[in-house]
């Protein structure tokens, strides 16, 4: 049996052990710390070996090295911050994964101290959510070195934001912290206590509104409303208050990019169920849709996803009657005969004996599967909206035609079709102004419509002028927000560096360094940090290191029998 050490990357109802921790003293945390997902180590987890040894994390301790506002990597000045109670069980969940099937998840609560772990829970008031790193050893199989026989865990450490671990699935959250017990130890640390103050109401809301959706992946239960008519955008909120919004992402987007947490709009895509009642089924045009963008875009992990939903749904891949009257997607749109039908159809329902068709055509758009044309009036400069859906029996306009106040802008959501060749036919009136005398295309306007053309035309010019002033007020506000922040996380590393290594300089040294540092921009605050480790090895040439070598992780690293001083530190990070 092969032995060696790995490293692994690692909601919200409280268990009813954690009334032994008050409130006025602990923080809780809830920590998923592995799964049977497939892992970068290329590691294989059973769900048996999961379940049977996830438990070895209790007794052990949540550790981090807070370097100013987030966590750093494994280093070996970390703190211990909190405890992995014993008296708790481990909490094993499931989802299905479109590529790998059954997933199963661990999950164990942290208790930590508000009075000495304040600068860990510090960090999660921005942002509450963070990755995890557990260490533990790592029995495999004698034939097999990845497949993964048996587990001890050692504890936990925090990682910072930008820090990505092994396990895809492990990430951690404060759960509960109360707003009132906890005034009295922070008196000292005005702003950070009133970051914690909103921290806790808010958690507080979304805890008492979360609310926990069903999935049901089977056929039976497969919807095949018109795709276009169901509100992603409610539906994404749902699920970003729900209490399993973790497993439902995984389920209802095909696509889940990093950062979702803090942007969904852009980080969650190809959804193919919708929420019915209070469970998520699969929409069958959904799925066509997002097989149609996803072969537009060359999407091949989307694909991929697709193909396995294909399969288990045993559905026809093709069109089939069930989508027969489904929206056509964007991809599979043809432009020419588009434009045509846009245009018999104005003809149709809008005639003018002389143009066919009182309107003529400016673009034509897609905003989440539904599609709608701008379109403006014979002899007037005003756009308008006009919705209508493109189905394999033809095109049908909507009743309503909206006033258009705001230029359309293609984003993630809003899509632009192409135009045709011949593109200027449907939207010009050919011969439609009067010739003046010089031959010059220009019509008479009387002086009301001179008058309120200008009255439009001012109004407009207020409107957008307020917006620009309200804006220029918003950039300003947050520029000095941001320009504040960044002066205390460089002011933080500053003091932080400079106390680790006040040992091995001069008075004199110190200070001028300091000042450097004080004066540097946030950018360079990292080449400054490289020159104050240059200094400080300069000044403490010829002193040796340890020698004993250990594994941990990825690569050898040297640990002592003591521990280490800042300068030996300081050494490991320029190589010597």
């Amino acid at each position: 049996m092969l032995k060696k050490q790995v490293t692994f990357q690692l909601e919200d109802i409280v268990p009813s052990w954690a009334e032994d921790y008050p409130e006025d003293k602990f923080s809780i945390y809830r920590t998923t710390f592995l799964s049977t997902k497939k892992n970068s180590h290329n590691l294989n987890i059973s769900e048996e070996v999961l379940r049977r040894d996830a438990k070895s994390i209790l007794g052990n301790f949540l550790v981090a090295k807070i370097d100013g506002f987030d966590a750093g990597s494994h280093s070996p000045s970390e703190t211990i911050f909190g405890y992995y109670p014993k008296e708790q069980e481990i909490i094993f969940e499931e989802y299905e994964d479109d590529v790998e099937g059954k997933v199963v998840t661990a999950s164990a609560y942290a208790v930590v101290s508000k009075l000495y772990g304040r600068t860990l829970t510090n960090i999660f008031t921005s942002v509450n959510k963070r990755n995890g790193s557990v260490e533990m050893a790592v029995d495999t199989d004698n034939d097999d070195e990845n497949n993964v026989t048996g587990f001890n865990i050692y504890g936990l450490t925090c990682l910072g934001m930008t820090i990505k671990g092994s396990c895809p699935d492990a990430n951690m959250t404060v759960v509960r912290f109360s707003e009132d017990d906890a005034e009295s130890f922070f008196k000292d640390k005005t702003d950070n206590f009133a970051l914690l103050k909103q921290f806790a109401k808010d958690r507080q809301y979304n805890m008492a509104e979360s609310k926990t959706y069903k999935i049901d992946k089977s056929k039976e239960a497969m919807s095949t409303d018109d795709w276009s008519n169901v509100d992603k955008t409610a539906m994404r909120n749902k699920i970003m208050d729900a209490a399993n919004r973790d497993t439902l992402v995984k389920s209802v987007y095909l696509d889940v990019r990093e950062g979702w947490q803090d942007a969904p709009s852009s980080g969650l895509k190809y959804p193919v169920m919708q929420l019915k009642g209070d469970t998520f089924v699969y929409n069958r045009n959904a799925i066509a849709s997002a097989k149609g963008y996803a072969e537009k875009n060359n999407e091949t992990e989307v694909l991929k996803k697709l193909n396995s939903i294909y399969k288990k749904l045993d559905l026809d891949e093709g069109k089939g009657d069930d989508a027969k009257m489904s929206e056509v997607a964007f991809a599979a749109v043809d432009i020419s005969q588009l434009w045509g039908q846009l245009w018999d159809a104005l003809a149709q329902k809008y005639p003018d004996n002389d143009y066919g068709s009182v309107y003529r055509i400016d673009a034509i758009y897609e905003e989440d599967n539904k599609k709608f044309v701008i379109i403006h009036y014979k002899g007037e400069a005003t756009k308008y909206r006009l919705d209508f859906s493109l189905t394999e029996e033809g095109l049908t306009l909507s009743d309503e035609i909206v006033q258009v106040t705001v230029e359309i802008v293609e984003t993630d959501n809003v899509k632009r079709f192409a135009e045709p060749e011949n593109a200027d036919k449907y939207k010009e009136f050919e011969g439609c102004h009067d010739n003046d005398d010089n031959g010059n295309n220009e019509k008479e306007v009387s002086m009301d419509e001179m008058k309120a053309k200008v009255d439009e035309l001012t109004k407009e010019i207020e409107n957008r002028d307020n917006i620009i002033m309200e804006k220029d007020k918003e950039l300003e506000e947050l520029r000095a927000f941001k320009a504040d922040i960044e002066n205390k996380e460089k002011m933080s590393s500053i003091d932080a560096i400079m106390n680790e290594v006040k040992s091995c300089l001069s008075e004199q040294q110190f200070n001028d360094l300091k000042e450097e540092g004080v004066n540097c921009e946030m950018s360079q605050i990292d080449g400054w940090k490289n020159k104050v480790k240059a200094v400080c090895f300069d000044a403490t040439k010829g002193q040796n290191q340890g020698k004993n070598d250990v594994w941990a992780f990825a690569a050898p690293t040297n640990i002592k029998s003591t521990p280490k001083t800042a300068i030996e530190r300081l050494k490991e990070q320029l190589g010597e």
